[in-house]
């Protein structure tokens, strides 16, 4: 042995580092550890716009971070990823991109955080995660056009052709109206060149970008889709821009890396993270407000390198009637929080999508007045648990769901808890290898946003289409007899259980 490591020499382990690396390289460049993100499955291009903007500054929480004694649910800006439609073929502009890069700069920022995730705090060691995500997510882009125009009136309305017998000859007249710029003359033909919202919450440990295929695809289907990057220390990590210039920087965070009195318990920092989401949520809405009462041009983007000429081509174009509040995981927990006092005025919201509700992100709220959609993966469905005392969690779901006026509880089949995220796409094999799925990661996707968008033309139109027009086919899911699990087929082909649907 003492042979072998005099043999093995600085030089020796120099050149077969060197010949390692260059051998991963080469394979890494040979071949497909990941896999671009695919087109979106509307009809329409995609523009995508990172903003952050100043809101009222107030405190959430008074709880602090160790490490820095700084205020962690201090709200100050508000950051969000767009999703929206745009024309086909987008109006070119002199060097617009026509990517977003889908990881986050600077990296080492989020390999940083997810090391810390793992507290891990030695900094050569917190290296390996950067280059892992550099390694795996470098190369991945966010297919859309970055900034570019909102989609105009005219091209919107031939959106709706299909509604009612008389629905084109309504388009044509709206067309013409909305082209002339008469809007308000227009009327009820005018609205239908308005685009709906939808507001999405990420879950633990995600980003706003790390649902970006599910999200632009909903875009592509003519909706306006915010995408909230959550500040609440839930993120790997974050930096908060000032209009002075100064950054305030900082990671994922844990019970034990808190100071309060008294001292917080996990119970203690969920309700305060979800609190510090639902403001966050507030102030997303209140931002479609200003850029549809035409604001626009007085939004100052705060995130770096980020434009914002598209900002005033969303005056009078947003249905604020008709925004939808959407999360996963926990952040599917802080959209039912949502619902609470929906509708109102500070959160006029016409409907929920939760996907995979959090198992260990506090109990879910059951006061909701507004239609709901609760789309769980098959593995959420499969592995059950004791969910706070209230019995199984599967069984919870079902009687929130049950408890209201319009709500659907739905399975996918053969899914994981992130095959509605991109990462199943990136690195397929990774992924089926870690969740054990049998479900191709883009039919799962195709099936959510299939799903997604049925629900939403719903909550537009009143009709139902697809899966939610089916009937109940598996009421007890896993705590039933297996030979009553019923299932219906999606627009993909995929299997769904549907555990409840509307009794009227």
């Amino acid at each position: 042995m003492v042979f072998g490591l005099r043999r093995f020499s600085p030089r020796r382990f120099l050149f077969f580092g060197s010949a390692f690396f260059v051998f991963g390289f080469l394979v890494y460049s040979l071949t497909p550890f990941t896999e671009p993100l695919p087109p979106y499955t509307g009809p329409h291009e995609v523009g995508i716009l990172d903003v952050e903007t100043e809101v009222k500054r107030r405190v959430i929480n008074e709880a602090k971070l160790k490490e820095t004694g700084e205020r962690l649910f201090e709200l100050e800006t508000l950051a969000i990823t767009l999703y929206y439609p745009v024309s086909m073929p987008p109006t070119p502009r002199n060097n617009q991109p026509h990517a977003r890069p889908w990881l986050p700069q600077p990296i080492s920022l989020i390999g940083t955080g997810y090391a810390r995730m793992c507290h891990i705090y030695f900094p050569p060691l917190q290296a390996v995660f950067t280059f892992l995500l550099w390694f795996l997510g470098s190369k991945t882009v966010i297919p859309g056009h970055v900034d570019a125009p909102l989609i105009s009136a005219p091209e919107k309305v031939l959106l709706n052709a299909n509604d009612g017998p008389d629905g084109m000859a309504k388009i044509m007249l709206a067309s013409q109206e909305v082209a002339k710029g008469e809007n308000e003359a227009a009327g009820e033909l005018g609205d239908l060149g308005t685009l709906p919202c939808v507001v999405f919450t990420h879950g633990m440990a995600g980003m706003s970008q790390s649902y970006s295929h599910y999200l632009g695809s909903i875009a592509s289907h003519g909706y306006v889709v915010a995408a909230v990057e959550h500040r609440d220390g839930s993120g790997p990590g974050t930096i908060v821009h000032y209009a002075d210039g100064k950054e305030r920087k900082f990671w994922h965070i844990q019970v034990q890396d808190i100071e309060s009195e008294p001292p917080m318990k996990l119970a203690d920092l969920q309700k305060a993270q979800l609190a510090y989401r639902e403001a966050e949520l507030e102030e997303t809405i209140n931002l479609f407000r200003r850029l549809n009462a035409g604001e626009g041009m007085d939004i100052r983007n705060l995130k770096p390198e980020s434009p914002e000429e598209s900002l005033p081509g969303f005056k009078n174009r947003l249905n604020l009637s008709a925004i939808t509040v959407a999360g996963h995981s926990y952040g599917a927990t802080g959209a039912l929080q949502a619902l609470k006092n929906a509708p109102s005025k500070s959160m006029p919201i016409n409907g929920g999508i939760a996907l995979d509700p959090g198992k260990g992100s506090g109990p879910l709220n059951k006061e909701i007045d507004v239609p709901l959609l609760v789309m769980q993966s098959g593995q959420w469905t499969e592995k059950q648990t004791q969910f706070y005392g209230q019995g199984w969690h599967f069984d919870v779901v079902r009687k929130v769901v049950e408890g209201m006026k319009e709500g659907w509880f739905i399975t996918l089949t053969g899914t994981a808890h992130p095959s509605c995220t991109d990462a199943p796409l990136i690195v397929p094999w990774i992924m089926k290898l870690v969740t054990g799925t049998t479900l191709n990661p883009r039919v799962a996707l195709k099936e959510y946003i299939d799903v997604s968008v049925e629900f939403l033309e719903f909550l537009r139109n009143g009709d139902k289409k697809g899966v939610i027009k089916s009937d109940v086919t598996s009421p007890t899911g896993p705590l039933g007899d297996a030979e009553k699990r019923g299932k219906v087929k999606g627009k993909a082909g995929a299997d769904w259980e549907v555990h409840v649907v509307p009794q009227t």
